[in-house]
C-alpha cells in the first residue's frame, strides 16, 4: 500500500532521521526539512500526500503550518508529533481537522500505525469524493451500450480511461478466431511496434491468463501474489501498475482490456470495479454491434436481391448497377478519394436504382421512349429508394449520393434542383457514371455508342449536366484505357437505368 509522498518537519535532527529511516524502509517517498518556512517552500515545489510535523518549533509552529497548508491544499493528510506537555493542544488540533498525532518518544510501530490509519482514512475519503464525481461517467458509459461503430466505441472507452484514471497506456486485445490468438485492435500510448506485433494465446502472458481464468487482475508495483502471474509479469516487463479485465459475452470470448500507468499511486479495487462496469458495457455494445451488423447485412442482401429483380424485368438494364459501380469507383479513385469513401460510393452505386421497385413494371420494362407523364413517375425513384433504405441506417454520404444522383450541375435536375457544390461529390460522380453506362448500353431504338462519342457528350455537358472535375477524371480514364466502355451487349448484361436518347440525355418525349 506504500508509495505516498511524505514531508517530515521537525527541528530535531534525530526525529527527522528516525522518521526518514522508518518510513522510507516501508516504501514511502520521504522528504525532511527542519522548520515551517522550509516546509512551505517544499510544498510549493512538490506535491505531498502526507505532512508530519512537530507542534513546537521556532518561527512557524506546527499549528500555524497546518492552517496555512490546509488553506492551499485541502486534501493533504496531516499528523502532529507532540510531547506530553502539548497533549491538550494535540487534542484540540484533532477537532480542527488534523488526521492524527504521535506522542514522543514513539516506537516504529506507533509511527507506522498512525501513518497507516491517516492515509487509509484519507484514501477512503478521496474514493468517496471520486465516486461521486464519477456519477457523470456512468451516465456517459450508458452511451457505450448503444454505440455500434466499433472504432468509435474503442475511441470512447480509451478517452474515458485516460481522463478518469490518468493512465499512460490502454490496449484493447480482441480474439482472432482464425489464429486463436489475442491481437491488439486499438491502443493508446503503446509503442507502434508493440501494438502491431503483440500476440497472446489463451493462457500466455498476463492477458492470456486473464482470458484463461476469466478473472481480472490488478498488478501493483510490478508484483502479484500468484506465481503464475509473476512469471508472466517478469517475461513481459510490464509497467509498475496495471489492470487487465476479460471481455466475455454470453457465448463468446471477445478479448481483454488492459490499462497501465508508469507512475503515481497504484490502482485500487474501486478502480477495478469501475473498469469492470465499463468493460461490461463495452461487451454489450460489441454484442449489439455484431447483431446489428448481421441484421444490416441480411437487409442489404435483401435489397440487392430486389435491385436484381428490378433489373431482371428489363433486359436492357440487367447488371446496370454493377457497371455503374465499376465506373464510379474508378473515377472516385482517380480523384484521390479515401478507401472508406470508395466503399461508400460502391454501395451507393449498387443501390442507386433500388427505388424503381416502387415504379410500375409497365414503365420499367417499356422498350420505347418514355412519355413525359411516364418520366415524371420515373423521377420519383430516388425518393422511393431512400424510404426503402432507411432501416439500414446507411451513412449520409451513401443516402445523399442515391437521392441526388439525378441532380444536374446547372441546377436543372431532380428531385431538389440542386446545383454545383450543393450536390455532394459522390452524387456528381454517380451522375457521370450512370450516364456513361446508359450511353454505352445497346438499346432497341438505337445502336451502341463509341468511346469518342461518349467523350464528346461528356465534354458538351461539362458544367451543365456534369461537374467539370468529374468529367475531366472520366476523360483521363477513358483515353488511357483504364475505364473500359462498351464491353457488353444487352443480350448478356446490358445496362442503363433511365430511358435515354442517343445523346445520353433523359428522354422527355
Amino acid at each position: 500500500m506504500a508509495g505516498e509522498k511524505i514531508l517530515v518537519v521537525d527541528d530535531e535532527d534525530m526525529i527527522r532521521d528516525l522518521c526518514y529511516h522508518i518510513l522510507s524502509t516501508e516504501g514511502y517517498q520521504v522528504s525532511v526539512v527542519s522548520n515551517g518556512m522550509a516546509a512551505l517552500g517544499e510544498l510549493e515545489r512538490l506535491s505531498f500526500d502526507l505532512l508530519i510535523t512537530d507542534i513546537k518549533m521556532p518561527g512557524i509552529d506546527g499549528l500555524e503550518l497546518f492552517e496555512r497548508v490546509k488553506g492551499k491544499k485541502q486534501d493533504i493528510v496531516t499528523i502532529f508529533i507532540t510531547g506530553h506537555g502539548t497533549l491538550d493542544t494535540a487534542i484540540e488540533s484533532l477537532m480542527r481537522g488534523v488526521d492524527g498525532f504521535v506522542l514522543k518518544p514513539f516506537t516504529q510501530e506507533e509511527l507506522l500505525g498512525a501513518v497507516d490509519r491517516a492515509i487509509n482514512r484519507s484514501r477512503l475519503q478521496k474514493e468517496n469524493i471520486r465516486l461521486k464525481a464519477l456519477i457523470p461517467l456512468f451516465e456517459i458509459s450508458k452511451l457505450l451500450v448503444t454505440e455500434i461503430d466499433l472504432a468509435h466505441l474503442f475511441k470512447l472507452i480509451t478517452e474515458v480511461l485516460v481522463q478518469e484514471f490518468s493512465v499512460d497506456r490502454v490496449s484493447l486485445m480482441l480474439m482472432d478466431e482464425t489464429s486463436g490468438t489475442l491481437l491488439i485492435r486499438a491502443s493508446h500510448g503503446l509503442p507502434t511496434d508493440m501494438a502491431l506485433k503483440s500476440r497472446r494465446k489463451i493462457g500466455e502472458g498476463v492477458a492470456g491468463l486473464v482470458l484463461k481464468y476469466r478473472k481480472p487482475l490488478i498488478i501493483s508495483a510490478g508484483k502479484h501474489p500468484d506465481q503464475e502471474v509473476m512469471d508472466a509479469i517478469n517475461l513481459e516487463n510490464m509497467p509498475a501498475s496495471s489492470m487487465s479485465v476479460p471481455l466475455i459475452g454470453k457465448n463468446k470470448l471477445f478479448g481483454v482490456l488492459n490499462v497501465s500507468k508508469l507512475s503515481g499511486p497504484p490502482f485500487t479495487t474501486s478502480d477495478l470495479q469501475i473498469v469492470l462496469i465499463l468493460s461490461s458495457q463495452v461487451v454489450t455494445a460489441m454484442e449489439n454491434a455484431a447483431l446489428y451488423e448481421d441484421l444490416r447485412e441480411n437487409y442489404f442482401r435483401t435489397v440487392q436481391a430486389l435491385v436484381a429483380a428490378v433489373e431482371a424485368k428489363d433486359p436492357y438494364t440487367r447488371w446496370h448497377s454493377t457497371n455503374v459501380a465499376k465506373y464510379a469507383v474508378a473515377i472516385a479513385r482517380d480523384l484521390g478519394m479515401s478507401p472508406s469513401h470508395l466503399e461508400e460510393i460502391h454501395i451507393a452505386a449498387i443501390l442507386h436504382d433500388v427505388g424503381k421497385i416502387g415504379i410500375s413494371e409497365l414503365i420499367i420494362s417499356k422498350p420505347e421512349r418514355l412519355s413525359r407523364e411516364e418520366f415524371d413517375i420515373m423521377k420519383d425513384h430516388p425518393a422511393h429508394g431512400i424510404r426503402i433504405l432507411e432501416p439500414i441506417d446507411f451513412s449520409a454520404t451513401i443516402i445523399d449520393a442515391i437521392y441526388q444522383h439525378h441532380e444536374r450541375y446547372d441546377g436543372k435536375g431532380y428531385p431538389q434542383g440542386l446545383a454545383g457544390d450543393q450536390i455532394t461529390l459522390p452524387a456528381r460522380i454517380l451522375n457521370v457514371a450512370d450516364t456513361i453506362d446508359a450511353m454505352v448500353s445497346e438499346r432497341p431504338y438505337r445502336g451502341t455508342i463509341s468511346s469518342q462519342e461518349v467523350l464528346a457528350e461528356l465534354a458538351q455537358e461539362s458544367g451543365l449536366q456534369f461537374d467539370p472535375q468529374v468529367v475531366e477524371s472520366a476523360r483521363r480514364l477513358i483515353e488511357k484505357g483504364l475505364l473500359k466502355l462498351g464491353m457488353h451487349s444487352y443480350q448478356q448484361y446490358a445496362s442503363g437505368t433511365d430511358k435515354m436518347d442517343k445523346d445520353g440525355k433523359e428522354d422527355l418525349s
